[in-house]
């Protein structure tokens, strides 16, 4: 069968987010992306890392003749990394097709230096077909891995919240108080202010992304109003699950339970509309020590001296 190629329109946004959940509902095991991902990565991480204008110009998108989405091709959106993620439709791709759409990310995607230029695909473990492709193509699978953690709903969802701290959310708590949270709980703000209004700027922007819920943008609070620790949960109603991005606590209020407590309210106010089931994009042991386990884990290939 033959496939087309276009370009990225802003309409597609939206087309993708819902081949996503529609590509999970009929086979888990293709693994694409959630639509936590799909949604964080453009709305803050493209404002992070200055990216938002030219992304779209990175995504390629393959239709078949009914103009349904067969595969995406696209970076995260990060600036100076040569990636490509592949978000494939349900289907038995030939050769051929998948080597159109490594020649894609070879020719949109790979990182050129001064000295050499590299390109990470990011591929499913048990992905044996493109593996076997992009050794043939020179790549080699490097040592870190992507990894996704799940757990199901509990049935019953006990916060334990230290004296002095309270539950909140994005409808009360503003934009630059998460962001300076966000920045200290990451490290890229040290002192008593923000450096600059990067982290603020995402969380404005956060606030259009399609599946973005202020009453799942959840936060604990100290005695001074501050944000003590942070979760944005976002709810897929169609697969009925929810998905943690980001997850976060700044460092003087560490090992005292925050964490939990900050997830567990956001599983809480979930579960009210019947989600079964949660992600976390990380086999930390404190997610482990939750209730999650590992349900995969993503290989990266790369390949140095791509021909421009």
């Amino acid at each position: 069968m033959k496939y087309t190629q276009k370009k990225f329109e802003a309409y597609d946004f939206l087309k993708i987010r819902d081949f996503l959940k529609q590509s999970l509902k009929s086979n888990p095991d293709l693994k694409n992306w959630f639509i936590d991902r799909w949604n964080f990565c453009r709305y803050w991480g493209q404002i992070m890392h200055n990216t938002f204008e030219k992304w779209p110009e990175t995504v390629g998108i393959w239709e078949d003749e009914h103009q349904e989405i067969v595969a995406v091709v696209h970076p995260e959106g990060e600036d100076n990394i040569g990636e490509a993620y592949f978000q494939l439709a349900d289907r038995d791709f030939s050769n051929e097709f998948l080597n159109e759409l490594i020649d894609y990310a070879e020719k949109k995607l790979a990182l050129h230096g001064e000295r050499e230029s590299t390109l990470d695909i990011i591929v499913n473990e048990d992905g044996e077909q493109l593996k076997e492709l992009l050794k043939k193509r020179g790549y080699t699978l490097q040592d870190g891995k992507e990894t996704t953690s799940c757990m199901d709903v509990p049935h019953d969802v006990k916060l334990d919240l230290p004296s002095g701290f309270r539950i909140s959310d994005a409808n009360e708590v503003g934009d630059f108080e998460k962001g300076f949270a966000h920045g200290k709980a990451f490290g890229y703000y040290k002192g008593d202010y923000p450096d600059n209004d990067v982290a603020e700027r995402c969380y404005i922007s956060l606030r259009n992304a399609p599946d973005y819920i202020p009453e799942f943008d959840v936060v604990i609070l100290d005695s001074n109003n501050e944000v003590a620790s942070f979760t944005t949960l976002w709810y897929d109603e169609l697969n009925k699950i929810g998905i943690l991005e980001p997850v976060g606590t700044i460092p003087k209020y560490r090992k005292m339970g925050l964490g939990k407590a900050v997830i567990y309210e956001a599983i809480k106010r979930v579960k009210d509309k019947d989600a079964e089931r949660i992600f976390v994009g990380s086999d930390q042991p404190f997610y482990l020590s939750m209730g999650f386990s590992l349900a995969y884990s993503k290989e990266i290939w790369q390949k140095k001296n791509i021909t421009a």
